[in-house]
């Protein structure tokens, strides 16, 4: 079962990769060379487009390792590594917002893999494989409750979710068939329903080890399925792979992979090996695990806490609560909810003389030149983010000029041009979605300005607030669930 997850996701991992590679000059360089990193002597050091190839041959170097399962301990600590500063060091820093839960996804399942084969061959006693593996699962089952759970809260079971997703063009592969159906559905209120309740169902049901199996399975299948209907890069996948961690050594499906595992995709048969130095070192890591485990529910109380009560813990807790999670990569799944879904920014290239203009962003576009760029979910995240925001901080508008900026920067605009972002709004009316522009963000990056027109000023507010099912609230910074000061005053 190690072999198949660590064979799949490095298939995963090359292939996200692979579909990153257009997009990395963006992805992963700093604004100063044109990317969409927050610039920083640091940051500039590494993210740059001297370093950038050597990044990536490294990155795929490690997949290919744990395909084939070569060196597969340095090869996932070299994933590991760079999955963790991408996708969580770099979280708050930088348009991509760390791939958003695709990013995740790769760097959980790069720690799980990375932890299960150094105790594969650096573990004699076997402690350090069980505990890795009971803390991984824990995790897994918290991170599904806690998705289920914000779905409830932010509109899902009254029909404001996952419909908005498939009728957007970025997000749903099939939205101009669901933009024709009734809002009301029965598609729609059905998927909507079973959006938290299978992923609440499953979280208890993985808490259980008689009936772990039964929610592996419900998570495996609810996402093969999601996969089929959104576009999520291999989250999907991903998440498919983390489902599998609970099947157990001498089941079902342990014997059945046993009958039917490929001749083609190598099985690791490794002993142990004893070195006092790492059995020290093992011991520490069982102590880690041991601590991580104990404080999963406390660390996810404690981020609730600040989002719904509005209040953030006493001083160092807090301070304590955001360096943890914000080191380990520990939020609230906030994962294709209504404020994220329930609109679309179109990106036009207009002559500042003549007024006529192109249209740049067309999600799944085969357009090499450039509009490959909305085939990833990347690209996805990273422009949602820079408008969520609007509705995420909105009494810190230099944090959306910043961003929005360093966006514009990427996009290619001839001299005389100017780019215009449209907003626009996925609304229920008269029993069909309806997708209503109602704001305009033209930058001229001569002078680098930003000019906000309404085009519906009746519904501009929709700009800055979450939608009502929504319990969004604005957060002091980025990085932390913590209200800004504003709120209480």
């Amino acid at each position: 079962m190690l072999d198949l997850i660590r064979t799949g996701y490095g298939v995963a991992l090359f292939g996200t990769l692979l579909l990153s590679l257009g997009p990395s000059r963006w992805f992963f360089v700093s604004e100063r060379f044109g990317g969409y990193a927050k610039s920083s002597p640091g940051i500039d050091r590494f993210q740059n487009p001297r370093l950038l190839p050597v990044v990536l041959f490294v990155w795929f170097l490690s997949a290919i390792g744990l395909i084939l399962g070569y060196h597969s301990v340095i090869a996932a600590l070299v994933n590991l590594i760079l999955c963790h500063y991408f996708f969580i060091q770099m979280r708050w820093k930088g348009v991509l917002r760390g791939m958003g839960a695709p990013g995740y996804m790769s760097y959980w399942m790069g720690a799980y893999l990375f932890f299960q084969e150094y105790a594969r061959f650096y573990d004699p006693t076997g402690s350090l494989q069980r505990i890795s593996l009971m803390a991984f699962r824990s995790d897994f089952a918290i991170i599904m409750l806690s998705a289920g759970v914000y779905k409830i809260l932010s509109g899902y079971p009254k029909n404001h979710g996952m419909n908005y997703g498939m009728v957007n063009p970025f997000w749903g592969k099939y939205w101009r068939y669901f933009g024709k159906l009734h809002t009301q559905h029965l598609s729609f209120r059905l998927l909507n329903h079973l959006g938290y309740a299978t992923e609440i169902a499953a979280g208890f049901l993985l808490l259980f080890p008689s009936l772990e199996l039964y929610g592996a399975l419900l998570i495996f299948f609810t996402f093969l399925f999601i996969a089929t209907q959104i576009r999520l890069g291999f989250l999907c996948e991903m998440v498919m792979l983390g489902s599998l961690i609970y099947l157990q050594k001498g089941g079902i499906a342990d014997q059945w992979l046993q009958a039917w595992w490929p001749k083609f995709i190598p099985v690791t048969q490794a002993s142990p090996v004893a070195m006092p130095f790492l059995l020290q070192v093992n011991e520490i890591l069982i102590v880690f695990f041991l601590i991580y485990i104990a404080l999963l529910i406390p660390v996810n109380a404690g981020l609730y806490y600040n989002f719904l009560a509005r209040k953030p813990l006493t001083k160092p807790f807090q301070k304590l609560l955001e360096l943890y999670t914000n080191t380990l990569g520990a939020i609230i799944w906030r994962v294709f909810t209504v404020d994220v879904v329930n609109f679309y920014v179109q990106i036009w290239v207009e002559n500042k003389v003549t007024g006529n203009k192109q249209l740049y962003s067309v999600p799944g576009s085969l357009d090499w030149k450039s509009r490959f760029r909305y085939c990833h979910v990347g690209e996805f995240v990273g422009l949602t983010s820079v408008f969520t925001t609007l509705k995420y901080y909105p009494n810190q508008p230099s944090l959306f000029q910043e961003r929005l900026l360093r966006y514009a920067k990427t996009v290619p605009c001839p001299a005389g041009f100017k780019l215009v972002f449209e907003y626009v709004s996925i609304q229920q009316k008269e029993e069909r979605f309806h997708h209503v522009p109602i704001a305009q963000f033209v930058v001229d990056l001569e002078e680098e300005k930003i000019e906000e027109s309404a085009i519906l000023p009746e519904m501009r507010g929709l700009l800055r607030s979450a939608h009502p099912t929504s319990p969004v609230h604005e957060a002091a910074r980025p990085g932390t669930y913590a209200p800004s000061p504003s709120i209480n005053t």
